[in-house]
């Protein structure tokens, strides 16, 4: 019996230490370009706020520029 609740005990554990997804930070800084807040951002991916600012460091440091969104009522250029 107690083998049997160590066993299960082990397998949650290792279960869940599995489960930790990565963040993605090209949706994050795709979500910051739009002009979110990083607590806005953290909440909508639900993900902590330092990794917010890790992925917005991390796009700084490789000299990434956000994703530019045209204007509201505006039509990209070459189209009509």
């Amino acid at each position: 019996m107690k083998r049997s609740i160590l066993v299960i005990t082990v397998g949650l554990v290792l279960g869940a230490a599995g489960n930790v997804a990565a963040v993605n930070c090209k949706q994050v800084n795709k979500y910051l370009a739009t002009g979110r807040s990083v607590k806005d951002v953290a909440e909508t991916m639900v993900i902590d706020e330092a990794d917010v600012k890790k992925c917005q460091a991390e796009a700084a440091e490789s000299g990434q520029k956000p994703a530019e969104q045209p204007a509201q009522g505006k039509a990209p250029e070459g189209t009509k």
